[in-house]
C-alpha cells in the first residue's frame, strides 16, 4: 500500500510563508511513498508528488525530482530507475524550496544460478568416519557482472522422499535448507546418511531461488545427484 508522507522543506515553515510571488505560495511537498524503498537492479518505482500552501492546499507548481549517487536515476516525472547497487536518496523540489530526502536500498539482481564443482557425488556407505556430499552454488548479476551476496538459496531433497523416518539429511538435519549466499555468491549444504539407516541407491538435491518479488532466478531447478555405493 502507497502512503502519503508530508515533507516539510529544509528551511523553516515561517521562512517559507515568505516566499517570493513567483513560487506561488508553497510551503511544504508532500511525497507518496512505494510500498518499500528496497528494490533490484533493473526495478522502477514510481514516486508522485504535491505541493501545498500554508493552509495545506495543493498548489500547481512544478516539481522537479533529484537524486544523490549513482545506485539510481529518477526522471522528470518522478519515476526511479534502480541501476547498481547501493544506497541513494531522491528529493522533490520546488524552485529553492527541497523536501527531505527518501532514502533507497538498491539490491544486485540475481539473474543466474550456476552449479559449482562437481553435480554428482559417490558416498561410500562404509566410510568411517562418515562422508558427506557438499552441493554448492553461485548466484550472479549480468548488470554490472558479479555475485550476488545475501541471497536465499533453498535446498531440497527431491529423492528418496522422506517416510516416517528420513534415510538422508541435509546440513540442519531437515529435508529442506534455506542457505543465505556468501560475499562471493556461493551457497553450500552438507547431504549425509541419517544414523542407523539403510542407504538409498541414489539422493536428488534441487536447488532454487527467488528475487526479491518473487520471481523465480534462471537456473532454478537444477540437481545435484548422489549415489550411494
Amino acid at each position: 500500500m502507497r502512503r502519503w508522507r508530508r515533507l516539510l522543506p529544509l528551511l523553516a515553515v515561517a521562512a517559507c510563508s515568505n516566499l517570493e510571488e513567483g513560487q506561488g505560495g508553497v510551503v511544504a511537498l508532500e511525497i507518496q511513498l512505494p510500498a518499500t524503498t528496497t528494490i533490484e537492479v533493473g526495478e522502477q518505482v514510481q514516486l508522485s508528488a504535491r505541493a501545498l500552501d500554508a493552509d495545506g492546499e495543493a498548489v500547481d507548481a512544478t516539481i522537479d525530482w533529484r537524486s544523490s549517487g549513482t545506485a539510481l536515476t529518477v526522471d522528470a516525472t518522478g519515476l526511479v530507475t534502480a541501476v547498481t547497487a547501493g544506497a541513494a536518496q531522491v528529493q522533490a523540489a520546488v524552485g529553492a524550496l527541497a523536501s527531505e530526502q527518501v532514502s533507497f536500498n538498491v539490491r544486485a539482481r540475481a539473474d543466474t544460478v550456476i552449479i559449482v564443482g562437481d553435480s554428482v557425488f559417490t558416498i561410500p556407505v562404509a566410510a568411517d568416519p562418515p562422508v558427506t556430499a557438499n552441493p554448492t552454488i553461485r548466484l550472479d548479476t549480468f548488470s554490472p557482472p558479479g555475485p550476488v551476496g545475501s541471497q536465499l538459496v533453498i535446498f531440497d531433497i527431491t529423492q528418496p522422499v522422506a517416510g516416517a523416518i528420513p534415510v538422508v539429511q541435509l546440513s540442519n538435519g531437515a529435508q529442506s535448507d534455506t542457505v543465505s549466499t556468501t560475499s562471493e555468491g556461493l551457497a553450500t549444504v552438507a547431504l549425509s546418511l541419517v544414523t542407523g539407516q539403510v542407504p538409498p541407491d541414489t539422493a536428488i538435491v534441487e536447488v532454487r531461488a527467488n528475487r526479491l518479488r518473487g520471481a523465480v532466478v534462471p537456473g532454478s531447478g537444477q540437481r545435484f545427484i548422489i549415489l550411494f555405493q
